[in-house]
């Protein structure tokens, strides 16, 4: 928890926000559902069953919530997705827009893929590749990000030191 809420339990600073693979364990939409934590599919329309347990979804984490908790317990270490820290006054519909520009790609020859960016295995090798101005334009208005790496033994942060791509490992 120190990783995500470095001042304790103190929620002033950034809002934290965990984009989540559904695709990673099939349980992930229906605790979403049964919880209480606010989240976003990235995803919009109608969607069948399987592609809806596959989608991205944007959780906002509460340092002092059990159901924070107990979610990192069950996904911290198993690649679920990628931890987003936001300004505190950000409304989380607008970290959603911001993120669903990323969902898609084209390739040289105009061939457009799903990209899933938010599989931290994904991030950790694509962000590191980003000119400075691609990573500006990644990360948009939010303030950093962090990647799992190894089974959750390691981490990257991603970040903006002047105007250059920062990479913190720990």
């Amino acid at each position: 928890m120190m990783l995500l809420w470095p001042n304790g339990d103190d929620a002033s600073g950034d809002g934290v926000y965990w984009l989540l693979d559904g695709a990673r364990d099939p349980g992930i939409v229906q605790w979403l559902r049964s919880g209480e934590l606010r989240f976003s599919c990235l995803y919009s329309g109608q969607m069948t069953p399987s592609l809806e347990a596959a989608a991205p979804y944007l959780v906002q984490l509460m340092p002092k919530s059990p159901a924070t908790r107990e979610l990192l317990e069950r996904g911290w270490g198993r690649a679920w997705g990628i931890f987003i820290f936001a300004p505190a006054a950000l409304p989380m519909p607008a970290i959603r827009l911001h993120l669903k520009k990323f969902l898609r790609v084209r390739t040289e020859d105009k061939k457009l893929l799903m990209f899933r960016y938010y599989d931290p295995r994904v991030l950790s090798v694509f962000l590191p590749t980003c000119t400075d101005e691609e990573f500006t334009k990644f990360l948009g208005p939010l303030n950093r990000l962090l990647v799992e790496l190894d089974e959750g033994e390691r981490w990257n942060i991603f970040d903006l030191e002047d105007r250059s791509l920062r990479i913190v490992s720990a």
